[in-house]
C-alpha cells in the first residue's frame, strides 16, 4: 500500500513539477539558513559551557559610573574580601595581567606564545586533561611552567619528552615544564599555550597599604558559588556589601556567567552577539515564510486535484486512504527537502565558518539539520492536517467540488500577505542596512586614509628594519606611533587633570604617543599652535611622554578651553610607586588638531591628548605614506625589508593598507549586508515563484467568473483591474505590517553606530513601490491573458 501512495505521489510531483520544484527548494533553503542561524548562536553562547561546574561559574566586572567603560580587571584585594566574607562562594581563580615574553629553550629563541599568569585555583575552576607530568595541583613554584599539547609538539616532538625541560623568558630565567595539558577546544576564552604563576601582581599588591590596594586594576576575577547558591541573591548581596563598606564606588559591579564573556568583552570581534542573534532572528523569518509557502502550494495542488480525489473517492477510497496519500507526498516532499539541504550544507559549510569566522564541525551541523527537518515535519503535519481534513470530510464535500471558494480564498490571501510581509521586512532592513553601510564607508575620517600603510614592527631587530624603512625612496612620510593603532575598542584613561576641573568629572581622554611627522602622514589638520617635536623629548627615558601635548577639537571642548595654548595637563605616566601611588606627567598644550577618527566608526570621536613617541628606532607600530597608486609596491617594498632582517622566532609582519584596517573594522557591517542581501533575494524569489504559482492557479480556477463577467458586459480593463485591486490590496497591507516591524528592528540596529541615517519616508515609499511592481509584474501575465479569454470557449468547455 505504501509502494502505491509513493506511486501516486511521485506522478503529481511530475505533474506539478514547478509547484514542487518551488515547495521543495524553498524548504531546503529554509531549513539550510536556519540551521546555521540557530547552531551559530548556540555555539557563540556556549564558550567555555563545557567545564564540569560551567553552570555555577561567574566572572565579575566593573563599569565606570561617570563614563560607562567597561572595566575587565578589577583589584586583587576584591577576591580576597569576596572569598573571605561570602561563605556562598566555593572557590575563586584569577589571572593576573602580562604583557607576554620571548621565550627560549637552549640557544633556540621561540615565537612568542600564548602565555596567561594564574593562581593555584584556576585548574581547580578550568580543568584540563592532563596528558603527561604532573597530574594533580600542576603549579607548585614560580619557576614551573605547564604548556598545552600544541606546543609542546611543536618544540619538543611529543608531549612525554617536554616534561623536565627547562627555558627562560622575559621575567624568569629558569622555567621547567611540570606539565602538559589539552589544547583548549575552539569554543573557549583560554586558548593560551603557556600557564605560569603570578609574581608580580600579589608582590605589589602585599607591600601597599589596603587602601591603596584598591586602585589596582590587574586582574580578572572568576567565581565558583555552592551548587544551592542563588546568583540573583548574590548579586544583590554583593551590591550592598560594597555600598556598605564604600569599595569601588566609582563603579558599578556585575557579574555575568562565564558562558557570556566572550560577547560581553569582545568588542574586537567582528560578530557581535547582537549581530548573531539578528541573524538568528531573520532564519526565523525566512523559514516561516518557507512554510507558509510550502503549505499555500500544497493546498493549492490539492484544490487542483478535486476531481481526482473525488474519483478516487467513488471507486472506494475512503476518508482515511486519501489523507494518508496527501500526508505521505508532504513527507516525501520534506524528505527530498531534507536530502537537497544536506548537499547545500556540505557545499556550503566550509565558506560559512570562513565568512563569519567560527569554528563548527559539520556533524554538529549535520546533527542540527536533522533535528530542525523533523521538527518542520512535524509542525508542517500539525498545520496541514486539518486543512486536508476540510477538504476530505464528508461525501456532500465530494458531491460540492471543494470546500468553499471564500474559505479557500481567506487562507491564501492571508498566507500570501504574510508570506509578503516576510518579505518586505527584509527588503526594508536591508535597504536601511545598505544606507548605513554606505554613510560608514564615504564618512569622512579627518585623515587620509588612501596611501597610508600600517605596519606592525614585533621583529627584534627593530632599529635596523626601521632605518632602512625611512630612506625607501617609495615613501614618503614614515612615523612611529608606539602602540596606536585603529580598532574597536581603543585605548583610553580618566587620570587626566587641568585647572578648573570639577572633582567628580572623569571623563575617558584617548592618549596616544606618536613622532613629530604624525600630521604628515596621517594628513591631518593643525588648527593651532605648533605640533610636538622631537627637542620635547627626554634623552634619558623615552618610555615616558614629552614636555609637551597637542590635543584635538573634543578635548578643549571637553575640558572648556577656548584657547587651550600655554595651558597646563597632566595625565597618568603609566607607573606605579611602591606605595601603590600613580605617576603624574605634566605638560603644556602647545597645539590643537581638527578632530579625526582614531577608532572604528562603532566609537564617536574621542578627546584625545597627543604626546611624542620618543622611541622612534624601537616604536611597535609605524605608518608610511606614499601615493595611493604605489600601496601594493610599497607592500612589497617593506616586505623585502623585513625579510632581510628576520631572525630565529619573528613572526610574520602584518603589513596592511588603512583601507584594508577599515574594511577588516567594517566586516560585520558587510558580511550583514551581503546576509541580509542575501536572504531577502532568497525570500523574494521563493515569494514571487509561489505566488505566481498560486495566482496561475487561482486565475484559471476562476475562468467561468471571468467569462461571465465579461458576456455581462465587463471590458478586459475591468477585468485586470479587479485582480490587480485583489493582488495590490495585500501588497498594502503586507506593507502596513511589516514596514513598522523593519523600522522597529533596524532601530534598535542602528543604535550601536555614533553616526547613523535616518529613516526617512521616502524609504518606505520605495519599498512599496518596489513590491508592488513585483506584484504587478508576477501576475501581469496570467491576468492579460484572463482577460483575452473568449468567454464562449470557456463556458462551452465548462
Amino acid at each position: 500500500m505504501i509502494r502505491h501512495y509513493i506511486t501516486i505521489a511521485s506522478r503529481n510531483f511530475v505533474k506539478y513539477k514547478l509547484q514542487t520544484l518551488i515547495s521543495v527548494i524553498g524548504l531546503a533553503v529554509g531549513l539550510v539558513c536556519f540551521t546555521y542561524g540557530m547552531k551559530w548562536l548556540e555555539y557563540e553562547t556556549s564558550y567555555d559551557g563545557f567545564y564540569p561546574k560551567s553552570k555555577q561559574m561567574y566572572t565579575l566586572y566593573g563599569i565606570n559610573k561617570q563614563t560607562g567603560k567597561k572595566e575587565r580587571k578589577l583589584p586583587l584585594v576584591l577576591a580576597r574580601k569576596l572569598k573571605q566574607d561570602f561563605p556562598e562562594i566555593k572557590e575563586t581563580a584569577l589571572v593576573y595581567g602580562n604583557f607576554g615574553s620571548t621565550f627560549k629553550y637552549n640557544d633556540q629563541t621561540l615565537e612568542d606564545p600564548k602565555e596567561i599568569f594564574i593562581d593555584n585555583n584556576f585548574f581547580t575552576l578550568f580543568p584540563r586533561k592532563v596528558l603527561s607530568g604532573r597530574q594533580t595541583n600542576l603549579l607548585h613554584s614560580l619557576d614551573e611552567i605547564v604548556i598545552t599539547r600544541s606546543f609542546a609538539l611543536k618544540y619538543f616532538k611529543s608531549p612525554e619528552d617536554a616534561i623536565g625541560k627547562v627555558m627562560k623568558n622575559g621575567y624568569r630565567e629558569t622555567l621547567t615544564i611540570v606539565a602538559v595539558v589539552e589544547d583548549a577546544p575552539a569554543n573557549s576564552a583560554f586558548k593560551q599555550n603557556v600557564f605560569e604563576l603570578d609574581k608580580f601582581t600579589t608582590e605589589m599588591t602585599d607591600r601597599i597599604s589596603e587602601d591603596r590596594q584598591w586602585s589596582l586594576f590587574e586582574n580578572e576575577i572568576y567565581l565558583q558559588l555552592e551548587d544551592q547558591a542563588s546568583a540573583d541573591v548574590f548579586r544583590k548581596k554583593l551590591q550592598t556589601y560594597l555600598e556598605k563598606n564604600n569599595y569601588l564606588n566609582t563603579l558599578a559591579i556585575k557579574m555575568i556567567p562565564l558562558t557570556d564573556m566572550r560577547h560581553t568583552f569582545g568588542s574586537e570581534l567582528s560578530f557581535n552577539l547582537s549581530y548573531i542573534r539578528t541573524f538568528a532572528i531573520t532564519t526565523i523569518l525566512l523559514l516561516l515564510c518557507v512554510f507558509f509557502n510550502f503549505v499555500n502550494l500544497l493546498l493549492n495542488r490539492i484544490y487542483q486535484r478535486m476531481k481526482e480525489i473525488r474519483l478516487r473517492n467513488s471507486i472506494g477510497a475512503g476518508k482515511r486512504e486519501l489523507i494518508i496519500q496527501l500526508l505521505t507526498e508532504l513527507t516525501l516532499q520534506t524528505g527530498i527537502a531534507f536530502v537537497l539541504a544536506f548537499c547545500l550544507l556540505e557545499l556550503s559549510s566550509s565558506l560559512f565558518c570562513k565568512t563569519f569566522d567560527t569554528k563548527i564541525a559539520n556533524h554538529d551541523f549535520y546533527i542540527s539539520l536533522i533535528v530542525t527537518t523533523l521538527v518542520s515535519w512535524a509542525v508542517l503535519l500539525f498545520v496541514s492536517f486539518p486543512l486536508l481534513l476540510r477538504f476530505i470530510r464528508t461525501s456532500s464535500l465530494m458531491l460540492s467540488g471543494g470546500i468553499s471558494a471564500n474559505r479557500k480564498g481567506s487562507f491564501r490571501k492571508v498566507s500570501m500577505t504574510i508570506q509578503l510581509g516576510i518579505c518586505v521586512f527584509f527588503l526594508m532592513s536591508t535597504f536601511i542596512m545598505l544606507r548605513q553601510i554606505s554613510l560608514m564607508k564615504h564618512k569622512d575620517l579627518g585623515f587620509r586614509k588612501e596611501g597610508l600603510i600600517h605596519i606592525t614592527m614585533n621583529y627584534r631587530d627593530r632599529s635596523g628594519i626601521t632605518h632602512e624603512l625611512a630612506t625607501l625612496s617609495i615613501i614618503d612620510e614614515f612615523v612611529e606611533c608606539s602602540i596606536f593603532s585603529i580598532t574597536h575598542e581603543p585605548y583610553t584613561q580618566n587620570e587626566v587633570h587641568w585647572e578648573g576641573k570639577p572633582d567628580d568629572f572623569n571623563p575617558n581622554f584617548q592618549v596616544i604617543k606618536v613622532g613629530s611627522k604624525f600630521l604628515d602622514a596621517f594628513k591631518i589638520t593643525l588648527l593651532k599652535g605648533n605640533f610636538i617635536d622631537e627637542g620635547n623629548s627626554d634623552p634619558e627615558d623615552w618610555t615616558t611622554p614629552g614636555n609637551t601635548a597637542v590635543i584635538n577639537e573634543e578635548a578643549a571642548r571637553i575640558m572648556g578651553m577656548d584657547n587651550p595654548i600655554g595651558k597646563k595637563i597632566s595625565i597618568w605616566n603609566g607607573v606605579i610607586y611602591h606605595d601603590g601611588k600613580r605617576g603624574q606627567k605634566e605638560m603644556e598644550i602647545v597645539g590643537v588638531v581638527k578632530n579625526f577618527q582614531a577608532a572604528s566608526l562603532r566609537n564617536p570621536v574621542l578627546p584625545m591628548i597627543i604626546t611624542l613617541d620618543g622611541s622612534k628606532w624601537n616604536s611597535y607600530y609605524y605608518y608610511a605614506r606614499v601615493k595611493p597608486q604605489n600601496e601594493q609596491a610599497a607592500i612589497k617594498s617593506i616586505q623585502t625589508v623585513f625579510e632581510k632582517h628576520k631572525e630565529e622566532g619573528d613572526t610574520v609582519p602584518q603589513i596592511q593598507t588603512m583601507t584594508d584596517v577599515f574594511n577588516q573594522l567594517n566586516q560585520s557591517e558587510d558580511a550583514s549586508l551581503q546576509l541580509f542581501s542575501l536572504l531577502a533575494i532568497l525570500c523574494t524569489l521563493i515569494s514571487i515563484f509561489g505566488i505566481y504559482s498560486v495566482s496561475s492557479s487561482n486565475i484559471a480556477q476562476r475562468r467561468k467568473e471571468v467569462a461571465v463577467r465579461k458576456v455581462m458586459g465587463a471590458s478586459s480593463k475591468t477585468i485586470i483591474s479587479m485582480f490587480f485591486k485583489e493582488y495590490l490590496t495585500i501588497v498594502v497591507i503586507a506593507n502596513v505590517i511589516a514596514l513598522p516591524l523593519a523600522w522597529l528592528f533596524m532601530h534598535g540596529w542602528l543604535e550601536q553606530y555614533p553616526y547613523r541615517i535616518n529613516i526617512g519616508f521616502w524609504m518606505y515609499g520605495i519599498v512599496l513601490l518596489v513590491t508592488s511592481a513585483l506584484i504587478i509584474c508576477t501576475v501581469l501575465y496570467q491576468t492579460l491573458k484572463a482577460s483575452e479569454t473568449n468567454p464562449a470557449e470557456v463556458i462551452k468547455s465548462e
